[in-house]
């Protein structure tokens, strides 16, 4: 097998095409890294100077009442984590930056898609990209008459006489085909993880081991489809046509439509909607909660219980910090409710691409790509948690100052500046890999291979019983 691998190396070298698909690959591969490498140096440069202008202006305001401060409050702003530059997923269109201000769960903006001219499709030029679809794509050109090529010189028949069995015979295709693409595959990510940059993140090894073995599992697919077709093709004309026609369905089509259902089976609102839908529950009240008019007279009806007094002016706290507070509390159980089934419908659209996997192992490939990257929906929800999560904490500790110091003043109360000092800075923590939530993909990729496999073995078979004597 070994030996047949190197017969067929030398002859791919011999009639240019290994070289030329190598060449082209790497240098594809060259040029995303190096693109990302700049994209990622303007979005640390430009994210560590919008966060230290932020952070000077927040704590320059003087004396100010806590409630104007927290709309106007602060951004939190997302780093660039390294492992991004082996598949950009959705980041050049996910928001980098919240402002976290008072009485709302603003959606993360400042997309990355925004701040470049639009080049087309050349804008998604990345290793995933090359991987995904460039490769399979090569891996045709390259293997799509290695047997049927044989059949049509009349010399596979020779072959099977000439000692060597035809199982042998395409394995060691099959490794040459597979060898060269796992090592430029290697190869590639090796460069990405010496020229790539920013945000480190502690499990790179992990999610970079895996990503590897999601692709060479995918090649694996591709290797043995390619050679299958060939056994089976009576020309290499056909098994060209009937490999470039799969190519086009697999990974052009089926993403497409499949993307297309998913919208239409499981829309998601647009933020105007989603805002509507909230300002709907806080007005009206949700979930045994009323309106607002009647969550604020049972709110002082409560605390004037609580503090013994018969009016809002004899409280010894700010009635009207608060009224802010109760607010909050309940501003974020809407939020919460809205968000959780915003996170649902993202699940679901993802079940409907995983689906897909139906027709070629591509969608679950995305998914392990795109998590071990730390560019897919959950990393962005997570991001958004986060920032939720800080922005509660400013608003919490604003409004506790102007219940404790405000009596009497409410909004005419002005804070001592020392107050937005002691106000931490949001610092954003990479979630720990998830590798179990990547159990179906894996599970799914593996079948194909397996699938993959038990075709090529099928052909290999049924064309061997064809040219015994």
């Amino acid at each position: 097998m070994i030996a047949t691998a190197r017969l067929a190396w030398r002859q791919l070298w011999r009639d240019r095409r290994l070289p030329v698909a190598l060449l082209l690959v790497l240098v594809l591969a060259i040029v995303a890294v190096v693109l990302d490498r700049v994209r990622a140096t303007e979005a640390e440069r430009d994210r560590i100077a919008a966060d230290a202008v932020d952070r000077e202006t927040f704590r320059a305001q003087g004396a100010r009442n806590p409630h104007s401060v927290a709309h106007f409050s602060r951004f939190a702003f997302r780093p660039r984590l390294e492992t991004m530059t082996l598949d950009p997923g959705i980041s050049a269109h996910a928001g980098t930056a919240v402002w976290m201000e008072a009485h709302r769960q603003n959606p993360p903006n400042a997309r990355a898609a925004e701040d470049h001219l639009d080049l087309g499709r050349s804008s998604e030029l990345g290793l995933a990209w090359i991987w995904q679809v460039v490769a399979p794509l090569l891996l045709v050109a390259l293997g799509f008459d290695a047997i049927a090529r044989e059949r049509e010189r009349r010399t596979l028949a020779l072959v099977v006489v000439g000692g060597l069995s035809l199982p042998q015979f395409v394995a060691g295709k099959a490794l040459a085909l597979f060898g060269v693409f796992a090592l430029a595959l290697i190869v590639s990510v090796t460069l990405s993880l010496l020229l790539g940059g920013g945000y480190p993140v502690d499990d790179r090894v992990a999610r970079t081991a895996i990503w590897i073995g999601g692709y060479l599992g995918y090649l694996a697919v591709w290797a043995a489809i390619t050679l299958a077709v060939s056994v089976r093709a009576r020309t290499s004309r056909g098994a060209l046509v009937a490999l470039l026609g799969i190519w086009a369905l697999t990974i052009l089509a089926t993403p497409r439509i499949v993307a297309t259902l998913a919208d239409e089976q499981v829309p998601i609102p647009s933020g105007t909607e989603l805002h509507a839908a909230i300002e709907r529950d806080l007005k009206q009240g949700f979930d045994g909660h009323g309106p607002a008019d009647q969550r604020t007279k049972e709110l002082e009806a409560r605390v004037l219980a609580a503090y013994k007094v018969d009016t809002i002016a004899k409280l010894p706290v700010s009635f009207a910090g608060l009224k802010l507070e109760e607010g909050e509390r309940i501003g974020n159980l809407v939020f919460d409710k809205h968000h959780a089934w915003l996170a649902e419908r993202y699940a679901r659209q993802a079940s409907w691409r995983r689906g897909s996997t139906l027709f070629g192992p591509l969608a679950a490939l995305q998914h392990v790509s795109t998590a071990a990257a730390g560019t897919d929906v959950d990393q962005q929800l997570e991001f958004a948690r986060q920032a939720e999560h800080q922005r509660r904490d400013i608003v919490a500790r604003l409004n506790a100052d102007m219940i404790a110091n405000g009596a009497g003043k409410d909004f005419e109360y002005l804070a001592d500046p020392s107050l937005w000092t002691r106000i931490p800075a949001f610092q954003y923590t990479a979630p720990a890999f998830d590798r179990a939530g990547l159990a179906i993909d894996l599970a799914l990729l593996a079948l194909w291979v397996a699938v993959a496999g038990l075709l090529l073995g099928w052909t290999i078979r049924r064309a061997a019983r064809e040219l015994a004597p």
